[in-house]
C-alpha cells in the first residue's frame, strides 16, 4: 500500500514529474490540491500540470479527460479561473494545440454573456417589475459583456429602467 503523501518527497516528486504515466499527473494534482492553500500558487500548479500534458504529447482525448480531473481537483476562485483560462488559451495557441476549439470557445463566451443577460433581466424584474424586464429584453440580449456589466453595476443606483440603460 502506498499513500499519496509518500510521493511528496524530494525523491518521489521528481519521479512523478518524469513519469510518462498519465496517472502520475492525477497524483501530482491531488498532492498539490491538498497541500496548497494560496490561490495564486494553486493556479501556477494547475497551469504547470496542464502544460505537462502537452509537453508529453498526450492525445487530445487523454488531455481532455485529464484536464477535467485536474480542473475538478484544483479549483480556483472565479477571478483566477479567468486568468488561468487565458494563460491556457495563449499556451495552446503557441503550441497550435487547442484543447478547446475556437467554435467551442465562442460557445462558452456566448454562454457567459447569456448568463450575464439573464441575471440582469432577473434583477430588473425584481427591482422594476416583469413588464420592465420584458420591455428591455431585446436590448439586453443584444448587448456585449462589457455593457451588461456596466448596466449590472448601474442597477444598484438606478431609479428607473431608462436610467439603467443610459
Amino acid at each position: 500500500m502506498v499513500k499519496l503523501i509518500d510521493w511528496d518527497t524530494p525523491e518521489g516528486w521528481p519521479a512523478l514529474e518524469a513519469s510518462e504515466n498519465p496517472f502520475a499527473l492525477v497524483v501530482m494534482a491531488q498532492i498539490r490540491a491538498k497541500a496548497t492553500t494560496d490561490a495564486e500558487t494553486r493556479k501556477a500548479w494547475k497551469f504547470r500540470l496542464i502544460r505537462l500534458m502537452y509537453d508529453r504529447g498526450y492525445a487530445r482525448k487523454t488531455i481532455l479527460e485529464l484536464f477535467r480531473v485536474i480542473d475538478w481537483m484544483i479549483q480556483l476562485p472565479a477571478t483566477l479561473e479567468t486568468a488561468f483560462r487565458q494563460e491556457i488559451f495563449t499556451y495552446e495557441e503557441s503550441k497550435q494545440m487547442p484543447y478547446v476549439t475556437t467554435v467551442e470557445r465562442a460557445g462558452i463566451e456566448k454562454g457567459y454573456r447569456q448568463g450575464e443577460a439573464d441575471l440582469l433581466l432577473w434583477l430588473i424584474e425584481n427591482k422594476f417589475g416583469a413588464d420592465s424586464a420584458e420591455a428591455l429584453r431585446e436590448r439586453i440580449e443584444a448587448a456585449d459583456s462589457d455593457t451588461l456589466r456596466r448596466w449590472s453595476v448601474r442597477i444598484l443606483t438606478a431609479d428607473t429602467p431608462d436610467a439603467l440603460l443610459q
